[in-house]
């Protein structure tokens, strides 16, 4: 990799980190793309391009969730039971999502990614609610158990980190704060992510269609300045997010994503 490319990947990093740290979905939404657009500059065969994306923006999304989750916890907002159970669901749902990836076409699973582009759009355009009064937190096993295998499912069918699903059920649905419900999924995907780009290495290795010097569906070699950009990215990101009024943003990045949705579909 020349010097250019490892910088364009640091930026990209740097940006997906922001992202995700101001708006608790950026990360993978924008990882995805960049991976897919630099696949073309390397010789990946297009049958496993798309599942090379996924596998290196989970490595990355594993490296910022984990950032994210230590500064929820630094700040009391991270709640350890929970992650107990959202983390191991979320593993078993991303092995799951992985074996169903890996007998797809790339085309399937770009329209898997272009689909949650369009829900993330739509979350951004409605904007993030106020909280409300504060209700008693439900921790019952068994919705816990649920989030995580949902969460899984899509970090691994759309390479995203699926804090676009887990947040809103654990705040709507089990009554748990919003920043509570942000850094305790953030935790959960930490450990999720880890296992589903695990799950895409084991799934890739030995593929006829990968280039030499190359083990599984994960580019290490993008991986490493994507991560070096994203960890101080999100911790950037999660600092804005907390003092600075982001509507105008919010609703710029639904644009944006909309536009790559509709690129990916067209």
């Amino acid at each position: 990799m020349d010097l250019l490319a490892a910088a364009l990947l640091l930026v990209a990093g740097l940006a997906a980190g922001f992202l995700e740290g101001v708006f608790v979905m950026g990360g993978g939404l924008v990882l995805v793309p960049v991976l897919l657009f630099y696949a073309r500059s390397v010789p990946i065969s297009s049958l496993v391009a798309t599942h090379v994306a996924m596998g290196t923006s989970l490595l990355v999304s594993a490296f910022l969730s984990g950032a994210q989750a230590w500064n929820y916890r630094r700040s009391g907002h991270l709640i350890v039971r929970g992650v107990l159970f959202i983390a191991p669901a979320g593993i078993a749902g991303a092995f799951l999502g992985s074996a169903v990836a890996a007998g797809l076409e790339g085309t399937s699973l770009r329209n898997i990614f272009a689909f949650t582009l369009l829900v993330a759009a739509v979350r951004l355009f409605s904007g993030r609610r106020k909280q409300g009064k504060e209700q008693e937190p439900n921790l019952a096993p068994g919705p816990l158990l649920g989030t995580g295998l949902l969460l899984g499912l899509l970090s691994s069918l759309s390479g995203v980190g699926g804090a676009l699903v887990a947040v809103p059920l654990l705040y709507s649905y089990m009554h748990i704060p919003l920043r509570k419900a942000t850094g305790t999924t953030s935790a959960a995907i930490a450990l999720t992510a880890a296992a589903g780009a695990a799950a895409y290495l084991i799934r890739g290795w030995g593929s006829e269609f990968l280039p030499a010097g190359m083990h599984g569906f994960i580019d290490w070699q993008a991986a490493v300045p994507l991560v070096l950009g994203a960890v101080p990215g999100v911790l950037v990101g999660v600092r804005l997010e907390t003092k600075a009024d982001t509507r105008t943003f919010r609703n710029v990045y639904a644009v944006i994503l909309l536009v790559v949705m509709l690129r990916l579909f067209f």
